[in-house]
């Protein structure tokens, strides 16, 4: 049986897969915007589900922060900055990168 924080890193293996291919994409064709806007949107879809079953760890600790960074994101893909949306994404001290440690262990995430 696998456990909560196991379920949510794969669900979120995907769509942070996408959320990273479209971050990218979008700083260089701002027509892309809009599938930003969506990828911000599931991913935090995800991150924002109840957490109750997931245990104290690297994955609880990031998710304010994640939840926060996507806040940010999206209000910078809204007014068009793209750049200033991959910048929040790519921190080394709070973005994404957390997430590989939360997810440590698990298939599809390496924290090396």
């Amino acid at each position: 049986m696998t456990s909560a924080l196991e379920q949510r890193c794969e669900r979120l293996r995907l769509p942070v897969t996408e959320l990273v291919a479209v971050s990218i994409s979008a700083t260089l064709r701002p027509q892309d915007l809009p599938e930003l806007r969506a990828a911000i949107a599931d991913v935090r879809a995800i991150l924002s589900e109840d957490v109750s079953d997931i245990p104290p760890g690297a994955f609880l600790d990031w998710l304010p922060t994640a939840l926060r960074n996507l806040q940010r994101m999206d209000e910078a893909v809204s007014g068009g900055d793209a750049a200033a949306s991959y910048a929040i994404l790519t921190d080394k001290a709070d973005g994404f990168i957390r997430l590989t440690d939360g997810c440590a262990g698990f298939p599809g995430w390496s924290a090396t």
